[in-house]
């Protein structure tokens, strides 16, 4: 005859004695000495905060609110115990669920220790209070977890508030790298360009978001940091990309050496000199094309001139041109190597060159270089670069006026 051992089902009605129950018990006794009070009000934040790392349901944790609003205040003071007695049908009206529900969301409360049984014999939920408020007599839920476990908590919410904080500033700076890279391929596929170092920057910032969604899922706020740190270089590589195969003539499509394909804008012979009226605008005959293309002037100032004539009115941008006779090419190469000297960002100037055009985005990096030269920036180049567009973003940007200023002070100089 072979016996078997049976689980207890509790068939007395009573709640069955677990070793987790025990060890609540004796927390209780040992810990609730030396709890200190805890002000009724902060228990809401801490638990909301705390509630994912608890492993917390949100109907439990609604549940929980609840029988902490059925407290006191006073009952959350040192030499007190704050206790709960609501019926499992009045916990039931109040969340607009069934008793059966109640009954496992309390189950969940007792089983994460966040509250403890405080049965009365006959197994009903009781208490009294005198007329003062203290109570006197009560049977039902105990709280005094949440009072013990206060410090805990509140750790456990600020954790979690942090690494929340850190997922939603990572996900800000991984949209923006990520709108950098799409930016560049973008102008890339507009000018033709071609070649594995292309593909390599949608892949590097794939890479990091694949990393850092995998931290997220985890919840391994390190691990996310780790990822986010790897922005910054991918940054550089945009830039360096930029530089090396985008704003050179000597590249072809693919990005080796070779004849220069890339034609920003067609330079035949310059056969006119820069004309203008009273007023400071200029008019191109239909055959000109040697004059910059810019964005529309508030003024209607129209400006006309050479690449060379350029470089005479921006001698700080000058030394950035190695032939005698340059071309609007040489001027995009040449603002593109200002930009990393003057410390303007990959994305501002990506922002610039889509905003402006190839020819304004060069003119603009001019004059800021040229302000700069002449101590006129109070700020930073790069905030006086980002100023520049932010006026353009609201047609307040006038670059043909401004040259036909720059050319005037050149001439009253010499």
């Amino acid at each position: 005859m072979t016996c078997t051992q049976t689980a207890f089902t509790g068939a007395t009605g009573a709640r069955p004695i677990t070793a987790w129950s025990r060890r609540l018990v004796r927390d209780l006794e040992a810990r609730a000495p030396a709890a200190g009070a805890v002000e009724r009000n902060r228990l809401y934040p801490v638990l909301d905060g705390a509630k994912v790392a608890l492993g917390l349901g949100t109907p439990a944790l609604e549940t929980l609110k609840h029988l902490i609003g059925f407290t006191r205040p006073d009952d959350w003071q040192d030499g007190r115990t704050p206790l709960a007695w609501p019926s499992n049908y009045t916990l039931a009206e109040r969340a607009g669920v069934t008793e059966s529900a109640i009954k496992a969301r309390l189950r969940q409360l007792r089983a994460l220790g966040l509250v403890a049984a405080h049965d009365s014999a006959h197994g009903r939920r009781t208490g009294r209070r005198d007329a003062a408020g203290t109570i006197t007599s009560a049977y039902g839920l105990d709280l005094s977890p949440l009072r013990i476990r206060f410090a805990e908590l509140a750790a456990l919410a600020e954790a979690q508030t942090a690494q929340s904080r850190l997922f939603k500033e990572g996900r800000l700076a991984i949209a923006r790298v990520r709108r950098l890279v799409g930016q560049v391929l973008a102008q890339a596929a507009d000018l033709r360009l071609t070649g594995a170092h292309w593909l390599a920057l949608q892949d590097a910032i794939d890479a990091i978001a694949e990393q850092a969604a995998a931290a997220r899922h985890a919840r391994d706020s390190a691990a996310y940091q780790v990822a986010l740190d790897r922005l910054p270089a991918v940054e550089q590589q945009v830039g360096e990309t930029i530089d090396a195969h985008m704003f050179s003539t000597g590249n072809d499509g693919s990005g080796s050496k070779s004849a220069p394909v890339i034609q920003i804008q067609t330079n035949p012979p310059f056969a006119t000199s820069v004309e203008g009226d009273q007023d400071g605008s200029s008019m191109l005959t239909p055959l000109d094309r040697t004059a910059p293309s810019l964005p529309a002037s508030p003024s209607g100032s129209v400006f006309k001139a050479r690449p060379a004539d350029l470089l005479v009115m921006f001698p700080s941008a000058a030394m950035y041109v190695a032939t005698a006779r340059p071309g609007w090419p040489d001027l995009h190469a040449a603002a593109a190597r200002l930009r990393h000297d003057l410390g303007v960002r990959t994305g501002t100037w990506v922002d610039a060159v889509e905003q402006l055009g190839r020819d304004g985005a060069a003119i603009a990096m001019f004059i800021t270089a040229e302000r700069q030269a002449r101590g006129d920036i109070r700020v930073t180049t790069g905030a006086y670069f980002a100023g520049m567009l932010a006026k353009a973003r609201v047609d307040q940007l006038d670059l043909g006026k401004s040259l036909w200023g720059f050319r005037g002070l050149g001439e009253a100089m010499q």
